[in-house]
């Protein structure tokens, strides 16, 4: 049996008296795509970080690659390269170009020659469809395009896992797809990942197992369509009920991708 790439076992994370996550356990698999859903303050966020320990854990233990990685001799830096993270606000150098941006961790973690780096760069960018902004600035950039350059950034490193958070919320609406589009090859061509996203849509389709946090712990998990067609658990249908709600307050004119049928949530247009 395939062994888990990444094991979270009773995780427990507080900041102050808020106990944010509160004993969480969890599996991912090889090439899964795993997606995290779940209220605002339910410690999504908080969890993708101490995955990496961006934040560390009170408790509980992290292992990668069949390493417990919250042992005081590890190299989280090492683990790092392995195990990459993109973030919401993209966390780019304005200074530099787009290459640069993805060049600088090769040249930096791995000792990279520059020029090797800068080639390894360029075939990130073209991955995520942005060969021809090689030598352009955040600035010049989209919001949409500097995603998809971090999302490069993660991709020269030839992680093992990529994190997303939330990788879409500080996009404007129109360019959200080509962030999702990338995210979706990655996921197509095998990558592992885990995603904490409002994008309902891209869980349903991508996911291989979704999560619904809610305060601090995991209310629910199963597949897209054991989540989203027939949710068990009170607080699920709650939280896609009104999430599906948000939608159509957005934009009443446009059928939402479910709509709730008796006390769950079946995917299709009314």
């Amino acid at each position: 049996m395939t062994e888990p790439i990444l094991e979270i076992i009773d995780l427990k994370k507080s900041f102050g008296d808020n106990h944010v996550l509160r004993g969480i356990s969890m599996k991912v698999m090889p090439k899964e795509v795993i997606t995290i859903i779940g209220p605002s303050g339910s410690g999504k966020s908080t969890l993708l970080r101490c995955m990496n320990l961006l934040n560390q854990p009170d408790s509980g233990k992290v292992i990668f690659l069949g390493h417990n990685i919250t042992d005081q001799d590890i190299d989280i830096n090492a683990v790092r390269t392995q195990m990459n993270m993109v973030f919401q606000c993209f966390n780019l150098f304005m200074h530099l170009t787009a290459k640069r941006n993805v060049a600088v961790a090769l040249i930096k973690v791995k000792k990279m020659k520059k020029a090797e780096a800068e080639g390894i760069a360029l075939k990130a960018l073209e991955q995520v469809g942005l060969r021809d902004k090689a030598d352009a600035f955040p600035g010049e950039l989209s919001g949409g395009q500097q995603q998809r350059v971090a999302i490069a950034r993660a991709l020269a490193m030839q992680p093992k896992v990529i994190l997303f958070d939330e990788p879409t919320s500080a996009l404007d609406p129109e360019l959200i797809g080509e962030v999702l589009d990338v995210m979706k090859k990655l996921a197509m061509s095998g990558m592992t990942m885990v995603v904490v996203t409002h994008e309902m849509g891209f869980a349903r389709e991508m996911a291989d197992k979704v999560i619904f946090m809610d305060q601090g712990v995991i209310a629910e998990e199963g597949t897209a369509e054991e989540i989203f067609v027939n949710p068990k658990n009170p607080r699920t249908k709650v939280f896609l009920k009104r999430i599906l709600k948000e939608v159509d307050a957005m934009d009443p004119g446009i059928p939402s991708d479910f709509v709730p049928n008796g006390d769950s949530v079946q995917w299709g247009k009314p």
